[in-house]
């Protein structure tokens, strides 16, 4: 499943926060941040950097990214369990 615009991404945020378990949380996620990475990467930023970084170990090691305005990993797929597990993949400015 995609999701195609900003209200889409925005019920989709939704969905995290009312989504039964981690899991499923983990996976809604993961499509939110591949559909923000690739507006950011279509439109750019005014000003500023973010960081796509990369966790290969989650969805049993398909892997999956997010964004983050640091190069410092703190995986947001793992939490505590893994907190600096991933690396920086690219810089968007």
């Amino acid at each position: 499943r995609q999701i195609r615009n900003g209200a889409a991404m925005a019920a989709g945020a939704g969905q995290i926060i009312e989504a039964g378990n981690i899991d499923k949380q983990r996976a809604v996620f993961a499509l939110l941040s591949n559909e923000f990475i690739a507006l950011l990467k279509q439109t750019g930023l005014d000003s500023g950097k973010l960081y796509i970084l990369h966790c290969p170990m989650v969805f049993h090691d398909k892997g999956a990214s997010w964004l983050s305005s640091s190069k410092e990993i703190r995986n947001p797929y793992y939490g505590e369990d893994m907190l600096n597990c991933g690396s920086v993949k690219e810089a968007v400015n």
